[in-house]
Parts: C-alpha cells; structure tokens; sequence
C-alpha cells in the first residue's frame, strides 16, 4: 500500500446527490436461507422504484455466480464475500443509487464491518429478515434444507453452520407474522425518513440554538440554584430549555417519543422506535461555576441507535450536528448555516501517537487518572472540559479520546454526542467495549463509555 496513492473525486457526493435527487443508502437484508431476503428485498425495491428512487438489488446468490465465483462456503471465504458486496455497495451508494443487499451474512463482525465500510458515505441500514429456522425449513423453496440435513450440503447456515442474529437491528421483519408488503412498506417508510434528513436536521438544530439563546438570556442575568434528590444543581435556565425543547419537538414530530433530563418520563416511549432524547442543560454545574463549558444536547435514537444529534454551546455560539450515513457538521449559528453543507464537515483525526485525551472536569475518577498515568508515552495532554464538548474537539480532530469510567451520567448525557462522534468516524462504546444503546428502560449508564477517534486508542482492556 506504500506505493498507492488516493486520488480524490472532482465531484463532491453532496453534488452527486443534488444531480441525483437523493442520498445513497445500503439498505441490507440479513436472515437465514428460506426468511424471504430476497423476496422483501425486490418488493422493496419495486416499491422504491415506482417511488422514483434510483435503486439497484445486490442478491448475495447471484453475485456468487460473478463477483464472487471464486469463493465458497468456508469461514474466510464468506468473510470475503460479505467484505467484497460491502465493497461494492458503498460504491453505488456513493454514486448516489439506494443499494439492496440482500445476504445471509451470518457472523455479527461481517455485518459491524460492513456497517463500517460504507457508513463514511452513506446511511447502512441492518435489516433482520426474522423467520424460526423450522419455518424456513418448512418453506425451504430452494430444496436446500432438505440436503443440507441429509448431509449433502456442508456448513450450511442455520443448519451445520452457525447465525448470528442481530441484537440490535435498525428494522426488523418478522415474515412468519406478516405479508411481504407489510415488510417491504416497513422498509420504505425508513428509507423515506432518512431521506428527509435535511428537514429534520433544520427543525434539531434550530431548536437547539433557541434553547441556547434562552439559556444565555438567563446566565447573564443571574439566577438561583436549587438542587435534585441527587444533590444535582438546577436552575431557572433547565427549566426554561426544557419547555422551549419539548415543545418544539412536540409540534413538528408529534409522533416521535421524548426523553429528558428535566421532564417525568413517559413509559410509553419504550414502544416507540424513534425518540428525542434531550438534555436542556448539559453542565449545570459548568453553568453555575460560570465556565462557559456547558451545551444545549438533542439526540435522536431510532430502534435503541443513536441516529442523529445536535449539541449547540451557547456562550461561544458553536454547533455541531449529525445525521447517520450523511456526516458531521460544526458551525458558527451566528454567521447563518446550511444544513449538511460539505465546507462546514468535521473528521476524527488518526491520531494514535501525543494524543489528547479529555477528561471530565468535575468528574474525574481513579480509573482515569490511572490510565493516563499508564500511557503518558503516547499522551501529549490531558485537558479538563464540562459537558459534551469533549466528545465534539474529537469529532472535530480536536483532541482524540475520552473516557468515563464512572456512573452518574444517563442517555441524555450521551445520545447526541454519540451520533456527533460516530458520525465525524470515530468511535463510542462502553467501557466493558459493547455497544451503547438508547431508549432503555433503565436510562443510567451504568457501565460507563468511551469516546475515541480510532479504536487503537481504547486503552481498555
């Protein structure tokens, strides 16, 4: 690779997508053999192409008798299918065209890796194509089970060889529960959604910085302070961004659940895949202190993933945004903004050597400070910051990696920096390395997180 040279495209994917009249997608189908991958998948795309969308199907039995014609059935060779279609499937979407997937692949890593591969361009959306394995047997419209259990068909999925479900899929299909259009409407619907990323992500961020201006208003005029069971402070300023927040959501995604730090929770949001998950306030105690370092977070999960955030910094007036599969963004909201415009996008750094790693500034724990002390070789500075800015300098290529071993923080600390993180590329787990999910029951997270530009500089072991 040393003597290969990147060679950037004239055209800038926001362009192609503006010829094209619309974003690229990979929209990827996973399930055993017999679930009806493939029959959702085409009705998806026929319901997509008479919707005008610009579509093309990548059938994982038909590429095997191209692309993939070299390749069988072993642990490596379906690693290097499912790579070689991911591979392909980023180039189309970044072309601009909404790309069908749909492949067994049955190993949880080879779909994380192909969520990787082509979420830098486009939104990767993981569709589990649910039918019990006796259902599919049963159906078996290739003859295929029926060998495989008579020993004629070696490492067949769900039979001799292993599936890996997904636990956390952005759509899931239960066939044997409903028809084919049922399931391919269901997809459509989502795919309609994410092309209306440009709405949703005025109405975020706007309000985000509303809630600044309100919270301003108020920091510069004093207030009081009270305090939670918790001995958390509370002012006039989480209040008033709350109601501002809640109810500009209310109005324009009546639909959507809400979850926030200031408001009671309504249980009846765990029903709903989509939920606004908002802290009015993040860094009540930098407000108090009077720091500047406290932020304005409106993230946005869908189906337990942290799809899209907005966190706005009143007193300097930065705002950072993201949308899953379309990147991350920071502006100055007082010279005006474009939503998704290509000179505003932030990047991770690749960093892994005199890094800078956050650090809370008035909650640092041992197990921070001893992991600092550990890797001081590969540390240029440890730099205190409140609220979710921390996670925004690494988005932006700021700084690289930070950590949170301690509890005391809940969905609404996280959401919105997370999508921003992800987005910018870079990585956000919890410290036990799973993933963080949201619109929980239990809201507390308990096992803590990471924040870091590559995962070479998750230090956790």
């Amino acid at each position: 690779m040393d003597n290969i040279t990147y060679h950037s495209n004239k055209i800038s994917d926001s362009s192609r997508a503006k010829l094209m009249g619309q974003h690229g997608c990979v929209l990827w189908f996973t399930g055993l053999s017999g679930s009806g991958k493939s029959t959702v998948a085409a009705e998806t795309e026929k319901l997509l192409f008479e919707a005008g969308i610009k579509t093309f199907l990548l059938d994982g039995d038909n590429l095997r008798f191209g692309l993939n014609s070299d390749l069988g059935f072993s642990k490596e060779d379906r690693d290097e299918n499912i790579r070689r279609i991911a591979e392909t499937a980023k180039l189309m979407a970044q072309a601009g065209l909404t790309v069908l997937v749909s492949a067994i692949s049955p190993y949880e890593k080879q779909r994380e890796k192909a969520r990787e591969t082509v979420s830098p361009v486009a939104a990767f959306v993981e569709i589990f194509v649910d039918a019990p394995a006796e259902v599919c047997a049963q159906r078996d419209p290739k003859g295929l089970y029926k060998k495989a259990l008579n020993g004629e068909i070696k490492e067949f999925t769900g039979v001799s060889s292993p599936y890996e479900a997904p636990q956390y899929p952005d759509l899931h299909l239960e066939t044997a529960k409903s028809d084919v259009y049922e399931c391919a409407k269901a997809v459509f619907d989502y795919h309609a959604f994410l092309q209306s990323a440009d709405g949703l992500m005025r109405v975020v961020t706007e309000t985000a910085v509303k809630a600044g201006e309100k919270i301003i208003e108020i920091y510069n005029r004093g207030f009081s302070v009270d305090y939670k069971s918790d001995n958390s402070p509370v002012t006039e300023a989480d209040k008033a961004a709350d109601a501002y927040i809640n109810g500009a959501l209310a109005e324009k995604y009546p639909d959507f659940a809400r979850l926030s730090e200031e408001s009671s929770d309504d249980p009846s949001r765990l029903e709903n895949d989509f939920c606004f998950i908002v802290d009015p306030l993040d860094g009540t105690r930098e407000f108090v202190d009077r720091n500047g370092e406290f932020t304005v977070n409106i993230g946005l999960s869908h189906c337990g993933r942290a799809i899209a955030g907005a966190i706005y910094v009143p007193v300097t007036g930065d705002l950072y945004y993201a949308f899953t599969g379309r990147g991350a963004y920071r502006v100055c909201a007082a010279n005006g903004y474009t939503v998704f415009s290509q000179s505003d996008r932030i990047f991770v750094s690749e960093k892994t050597e005199e890094i800078t790693v956050m650090h809370s500034r008035s909650f640092l724990d041992e197990k921070t400070k001893e992991l600092i002390d550990k890797n001081r070789g590969r540390i240029s500075k440890a730099v205190p910051c409140g609220s979710s800015i921390k996670g925004c300098l690494i988005a932006a290529g700021k700084a690289e990696s930070y950590y949170r071993f301690s509890a005391g923080t809940y969905e609404w600390d996280t959401c919105a920096m997370q999508a921003v993180a992800e987005c910018a590329g870079g990585v956000f787990l919890q410290c036990d390395l799973t993933p963080m999910r949201y619109n929980r029951a239990d809201t507390f997270n308990a096992k803590g997180f990471v924040v870091a530009n590559t995962r070479e500089n998750i230090w956790i072991i």
